[in-house]
Formats: C-alpha cells, sequence, structure tokens
C-alpha cells in the first residue's frame, strides 16, 4: 500500500463533511456502516463482473472494506485507488494505493479505470454532480460507476415500533442531524436524481434500485444512530436537541423492542460507452 496526494484547481468552495474521521468515535462509525452496507455494496459489485486485472477507483473510501473486497477481486494483477480526505481507517493491502485527497477539486484522471465506485459521498458534497461527471470520465470505454447513496427525506417514517418517548427524540435527532447535514452541503433527496445525473454524464445502460433493512435495537443499524448522536453531541445540542432526548435515544436505539427502517439506498450503475 502506498499514500499519494491528488490536486487540482478549486472551482467552487467545498462543503464540508459533516461527520469527522479523527473523532474516538469515528473508528465505531465506519466499522458499523461497514457491516450494515457491505453486503448489498459487494452484491451489487459482484455483478459488475470484477476480474482479476482491473483497476478500480473507490472514492471516499472511509474504513477501506470496499477497496479491500475490490482488492481480492482484482488480484493479482489489478490495482486498487482508495481516495479519502482522512484516510486513517483505510486498511493496509498490497493492491490498494491509499490517496489522500479532498474530492471536490480532485484531478481524477482520464479514461484509468475499469470501474469507479462512491458510497455515501456525493450526497455530502455540493458539487456532486460535478464530481459525478469527473468520475464518469476517469471511467475506461466500457466501464462501470456505482454510486450509492442515502434518500434522507421521510424521516418521520423511519422508526416504526418503540416508546413514544423514544419515537419523540429519534424524530428531533433525525431532524437536527440532517439538517446540519444540509447546512454544511448534503442533499436528503440527491439520491433520487441518482440515475438521471448517470444519463446527464453520458453513461449509458444506467439502472437503480432501493436497498431498505429493518434494524433492530442492538444491532448495528441501530447502534450507528446512536454512535452519531455521540460524533455529533455538540451541533445536535446546538441547533435544539436536548441531553434528555439524546439519552433517550441511545437507551432506545440498545433496546431489542425497538424496531427501525434505515434509510433507503439508492444504488445506481452505468456504463460509460464504448468507442
Amino acid at each position: 500500500m502506498t499514500m499519494t496526494t491528488m490536486s487540482g484547481a478549486p472551482t467552487v468552495p467545498p462543503g464540508r463533511y459533516t461527520f469527522d474521521n479523527a473523532t474516538p468515535d469515528a473508528a465505531q462509525q465506519v466499522r458499523l456502516l461497514a457491516e450494515i452496507l457491505d453486503a448489498h455494496t459487494t452484491d451489487v459489485l459482484a455483478l459488475q463482473g470484477v476480474e482479476a486485472g482491473w483497476a478500480c477507483l473507490d472514492l471516499g473510501a472511509g474504513g477501506g472494506t470496499v477497496a479491500t473486497w475490490l482488492a481480492d477481486q482484482v488480484s493479482p494483477s489489478g490495482l486498487v485507488v482508495a481516495v479519502d480526505q482522512d484516510p486513517r481507517h483505510i486498511r493496509t493491502h498490497d493492491l490498494i494505493n491509499v490517496v489522500k485527497a479532498d474530492l471536490t477539486v480532485a484531478d481524477l484522471g482520464k479514461e484509468l479505470y475499469d470501474l469507479v465506485h462512491a458510497r455515501l459521498l456525493l450526497m455530502h458534497l455540493p458539487q456532486r454532480e460535478e464530481v459525478l461527471r469527473r468520475a464518469a470520465a476517469a471511467l475506461k470505454p466500457g466501464g462501470v460507476l456505482v454510486v450509492s447513496d442515502w434518500d434522507c427525506r421521510r424521516l418521520d417514517e423511519m422508526l416504526l415500533r418503540s416508546t413514544a418517548e423514544v419515537a419523540a427524540a429519534f424524530l428531533a435527532f433525525q431532524t437536527a442531524l440532517v439538517g446540519l447535514a444540509v447546512d454544511n452541503g448534503a442533499s436528503a433527496e440527491w439520491a433520487n436524481r441518482i440515475p438521471l445525473a448517470m444519463t446527464d454524464a453520458g453513461l449509458v445502460d444506467v439502472t437503480a434500485r432501493v436497498h431498505n433493512e429493518l434494524w433492530q435495537g442492538g444491532t448495528a443499524g441501530c447502534l450507528l444512530h446512536a454512535s452519531n448522536s455521540r460524533q455529533m453531541e455538540a451541533a445536535l445540542l446546538g441547533r435544539g436537541v436536548t441531553a434528555e432526548q439524546l439519552a433517550v435515544l441511545r437507551d432506545g436505539m440498545q433496546d431489542p423492542a425497538t424496531f427501525a427502517w434505515s434509510y433507503p439506498m439508492v444504488t445506481a450503475v452505468g456504463r460509460r460507452p464504448e468507442r
């Protein structure tokens, strides 16, 4: 594994990613995200025919679990470039080149990759459609772009069963958390537009699916909410969520009697046309 940087000239001011990889809860957050989402992601990637010798680009690589899965598939002669603004959690692998970069301005290159993947990245970037166009341009002819983001528009429908007190705390937390992300440049509804953005970027054979799961209290999905509430506690309190509500939320997310839907995840796939 090597560490490099990407550079590029900024075009518009970058947004600020809501979650900080340097906080004490960040390692748990990326671990829980992998536990929740990797099975879905790798199922989709496997359908793209990833094989030995491919060059892959993983944008916003987080904990590096998807990059590691890709590296195992492209072994022994392929390469995975894993890019993150703070790549401290990415795992070491002989076929992974870790790149530290601000993806709002980084030059991704032209026609370099057989596959480009981005999960829970573009929804956070004000420049999401421009970054998607650069990701599409980085594909070789016939290469595949896979983008997954959460649809965060129906927060009041997520909690399926719990106490009234937990329900109130949960909605207050979700509303504040998504509001903070939007203030930082995120889009709650971007996921719904990904297929059209891919088409507008010149990709063909665009398909999409929505993945949703039921999370029970004490399992990874609900524990992610509790982890996020700790990681963002100061900002949430500043947005009007009370300490009592956060305590109720955390208890509720541990309670096996709690059931909540995940955020619906839209995963879209598009292919760069052959010459």
